[in-house]
């Protein structure tokens, strides 16, 4: 996974003012698989990556 994404997350989630399960269950998936792609442990694929930079784009550019 990209340190990118990562740190994108993690932005978006400070501008937010989220914890990691509030901002898990913001964006429909589990603390763990947020707290792994955080750390870049693991990475989304496919459709997943799509459309969490989507999401991460909005959130960063309000």
């Amino acid at each position: 996974m990209s340190q990118e994404l990562a740190r994108k997350l993690k932005a978006a989630r400070a501008k937010l003012k989220m914890s990691q399960s509030q901002f898990a269950k913001h964006l429909g998936m589990s603390v763990r698989t947020l707290q792994a792609w955080e750390i870049e442990q693991t990475a989304p694929r496919g459709f997943a990556l799509s459309a969490l930079e989507e999401k991460l784009a909005q959130i960063l550019a309000e």
